[in-house]
């Protein structure tokens, strides 16, 4: 048809009116023709994503477990009355979790991604241990429990130092390398413990072939403000506390004595029916929280200066009873060696220890931990992650080197000496304790 229209205009010196109607309704069709292919081509891609729906949701119903879990016991000494209860917010994590996954995947069958329009962002974190700059701790985004990998697989790592990158840079899309890892990557146990700055701020939205997107459930602008001022902090909390000369054990107990004196219990949040909103971030803004948000912010510190923490949840008793009573702590590796720590039973009191940092729950062996709240290592769960997944052999505490500050609580650190100050219970006298770098 357009030939024959040149053909008019080289012989007539213009084009009749009823060959540009035609020529047009000819675009139009083929338009429509274009539009009708695209459009069916959407249908059966939309068809084929609705029938890996649902083994996706089946797979995460039987698969995962939430991040609350079901512990409980009941205490039988006056000395461990500030022992909380579990968060009682199982279903409400669950159905949250499983709708915000079921969200993202309906969602696929209305994205239709072009590869040029991701935002992929460049890495901002260091090698695990590696985030000192002029003798100083920079903040390091990138930091996650090896035994998480152990249990869970590198790709959960991946999908999580991605994310970071994007989140820092105020990006909603990121290289991921499976559905798996993206669930693992944005839900709460992951955030809140490795990037707490983005605890309930964001939610997976798609993945579609190795790209994952993400909403943002506040302003970018508000998101990033709140990143940098995270950064800020904790920069300063480790660079007045500690240096990274420092052996492990020294940074471990100074950041212990650091929440020790700079945080209370948070009785109020006991009575909440909602704990969503209970993390290690609202503790290190509040300068208040209960054990899981005491305790994750003490590891996530120790992680920050390149020592291996995780957090450790068991109930009371030799069985799980149905009142959910339970605690959680810190677990840590301190210069090679495994220890249990309980940053919440070390916070200051003026009627205990004369307001100083009690040292009891300090770097303790199984038999201690056990003693010290009658926690049944058969029921201990780390990280949240469910008991067919771990394996009690990756987490054995017998070192007891530490035992003899058991009795008293911390007064002084002299780095120079390699010695600790601390003050005896049963003499109330000033003693001194040598350890090795």
């Amino acid at each position: 048809m357009l030939i024959l229209v040149l053909i008019l205009a080289l012989v007539f010196g213009a084009v009749p009116e009823s060959a540009i109607s035609e020529l047009g309704s000819t675009r139009n069709e083929n338009s429509a023709y274009e539009q009708t292919q695209y459009d069916a081509g959407s249908d059966t891609e939309s068809e084929s994503e609705t029938g890996s729906e649902t083994e996706t949701e089946t797979y995460a119903e039987t698969d995962y477990e939430t991040y609350d879990n079901e512990y409980s016991g009941n205490t039988g000494t006056r000395f461990f009355y500030e022992i909380e209860e579990y968060e009682d917010n199982q279903d409400y994590e669950e159905y949250r979790d499983n709708q915000n996954y079921v969200e993202y995947e309906n969602n696929q069958q209305e994205q239709n991604y072009e590869e040029n329009a991701y935002q992929f962002s460049p890495k901002t974190g260091y090698e695990f241990g590696q985030n000192v700059v002029d003798g100083r701790y920079v903040f390091n985004s990138h930091v996650c429990s090896d035994r998480d990998v152990q249990m869970l697989g590198e790709d959960k790592r991946e999908a999580l130092f991605n994310l970071v990158d994007a989140l820092m840079a105020g990006n909603d899309t990121f290289e991921c390398p499976n559905k798996e890892a993206l669930k693992w990557a944005t839900r709460k146990q992951f955030i809140d413990y490795f990037f707490p700055p983005a605890s309930n701020c964001i939610k997976p939205v798609s993945y579609n072939d190795g790209v994952a997107q993400i909403e943002y459930l506040i302003p970018v602008d508000e998101f990033l403000n709140r990143v940098n001022e995270f950064q800020y902090q904790i920069e300063d909390v480790l660079n007045t506390t500690v240096r990274p000369e420092y052996s492990d054990f020294e940074k471990a107990l100074l950041l212990y004595d650091y929440v020790s004196q700079n945080y209370t219990y948070d009785y109020d949040a006991l009575g909440l029916e909602d704990r969503s909103g209970l993390n290690p971030y609202r503790a290190f803004e509040a300068k208040t929280g209960i054990c899981l948000e005491l305790s994750g912010l003490y590891s996530y510190l120790l992680l920050q200066c390149g020592i291996q923490a995780d957090f450790m949840r068991g109930g009371e008793g030799i069985v799980i009873e149905t009142d959910r009573i339970g605690h959680q702590w810190s677990f840590a590796r301190i210069n090679g060696i495994d220890y249990h720590i309980d940053p919440t039973y070390s916070l200051h009191k003026p009627d205990k220890a004369d307001d100083h940092t009690r040292l009891n729950f300090f770097l303790m062996s199984d038999d201690a931990r056990q003693k010290r709240g009658k926690f049944d290592p058969a029921y201990y769960k780390m990280n949240a992650i469910k008991e067919d997944v771990n394996d009690n052999s990756m987490y054995k505490a017998t070192d007891e080197r530490y035992e003899e500050l058991w009795h008293g609580y911390f007064v002084d650190l002299d780095t120079e000496n390699n010695i600790v100050y601390y003050c005896e219970y049963k003499t109330n006298e000033v003693r001194e304790f040598y350890y090795d770098d």
